[in-house]
């Protein structure tokens, strides 16, 4: 979910030479306000979710854009170089979501440990993972009452992240060799059939693999990969796409977002090829451009990532409490909103512009250890009797065992079957 720094917007309208194309800010935008309305309500926009996907896509062409023509002096230069912006761009705002987030819902849950558990795992990339260990269904109502559940999506970024450095360097990509872009391209392809194919095969029979690991998600940023090394290579596979109209790609993204859950895997191959061809037809001179090029649309897309590590913290813990109703939408909405911005202004943007560290080294290693202390904390408070809680246990009895490790862990099939109710003090939109 991570967006890449914002230099000054040109107006060199070809992928493959701009470094900063606003429009992809304005897709970010697009994709955060589809994820958070169906987060509000399934019902809205039942396929919503898939602006995580498009996230995905969006990744791997930026990154992929960024690492282009960057000059290092070896492998290790090159390597210290991309976790150390990638640390200031995601851990400084990550690590105060959960600090704040854990503060917040151990306030309102008697016995927050399993929340916490995801919380202080999500800090080093693995919430995926404990997810899928625990066999988590996403789409559980249990999960609305866990407000880290979300990060799975940034588990799986950072893991694509420990891989991809490597297949850029070693494929001569990122040296600058002649056939490096040709090797790059052919190595990530040949990846990304084999992702999709393990994706189609495990949402058949272990779908929890298929949604929450990151090697089935690979091919998702994988294509963003080939979309910019495609334009740069072949222009006649982008003049070919520019053709597309953008406004019948947006059109085709938001109907694919309508489709039932039971469509997954159509929907996700439907909507990562979209996001694809957008990213090829949004150019200067459209109708969709100007819209997505839009100062405040640019906007929300910069701020997207905090957007997105808020939002469900405050639909989570507003289950917990007042429940979302159609007078409290506004007011949990514009929550959001004023979160993701002081994020942004306060804790994002003087982190990833921070000119005072110089050592490469230094910013990798003070980023870690501001990750594990704070995990170490989280930690700590979950395995104690929970000091902060405020409110009643017996009443909140329910609750509890809604999320209960014994629930995450075998109790889905009871959920969708109707064996645990709602608790009568949360209220579903």
């Amino acid at each position: 979910m991570a967006a890449a720094s914002a230099p000054s917007i040109t107006n060199n309208t070809s992928p493959s030479k701009s470094k900063y194309r606003p429009e992809i800010d304005g897709l970010r935008a697009f994709a955060v306000v589809a994820v958070i309305i169906n987060h509000f309500n399934k019902d809205l926009l039942p396929s919503g979710y898939l602006g995580v996907d498009i996230f995905f896509v969006i990744s791997g062409y930026v990154i992929t854009s960024s690492l282009a023509g960057r000059e290092s002096k070896n492998f290790l230069d090159f390597l210290t170089g991309f976790y150390e912006r990638r640390i200031k761009r995601l851990v400084p705002a990550l690590v105060v979501f959960v600090l704040i987030t854990s503060v917040l819902i151990s306030l309102f849950n008697p016995e927050p440990g399993v929340a916490l558990g995801l919380g202080w795992r999500s800090l080093f990339g693995v919430s995926n993972i404990s997810l899928y260990r625990s066999s988590t269904d996403y789409f559980a109502d249990s999960t609305e009452l866990n407000p880290f559940t979300h990060t799975w999506s940034l588990g799986v970024e950072e893991q694509f992240y420990l891989l991809f450095p490597f297949l850029i360097w070693f494929s001569g990509f990122g040296q600058q060799k002649v056939r490096g872009a040709r090797n790059l391209f052919l190595w990530v392809g040949a990846l990304t059939v084999a992702s999709l194919i393990s994706f189609i095969y495990l949402y058949q029979v272990n779908q929890p693999a298929a949604y929450f690991l990151m090697p089935p998600r690979f091919w998702e940023m994988a294509v963003g990969c080939l979309v910019f090394i495609g334009f740069q290579k072949r222009a006649k596979i982008e003049q070919s796409l520019e053709r597309v109209p953008p406004l019948l790609a947006v059109a085709a993204m938001v109907g694919v977002m309508f489709l039932p859950t039971e469509a997954a895997v159509p929907a996700t191959i439907a909507i990562v090829a979209l996001s694809a061809v957008l990213i090829a037809c949004l150019k200067k001179g459209t109708a969709a451009y100007d819209f997505f090029t839009l100062e405040k649309v640019v906007y929300v897309g910069l701020i997207s990532y905090s957007l997105y590590l808020w939002h469900w913290s405050v639909l989570s813990i507003s289950r917990w409490t007042i429940g979302i109703h159609w007078w409290s939408v506004p007011i949990q909405a514009g929550l959001m909103l004023l979160l993701a911005i002081g994020s942004y202004r306060w804790i994002e943007t003087p982190a990833r512009h921070s000119s005072r560290t110089k050592s490469k080294r230094w910013s990798i290693g003070g980023g870690t250890l501001i990750a594990i202390v704070t995990a170490t904390a989280i930690f700590t408070l979950a395995k104690s009797e929970n000091p902060l809680y405020a409110g009643n246990k017996e009443i909140s009895e329910p609750l509890k065992y809604r999320l209960s490790s014994k629930l995450c862990e075998s109790g889905n099939q009871r959920i969708r079957s109707g064996a645990v109710t709602q608790p009568r003090s949360i209220h579903r939109p």
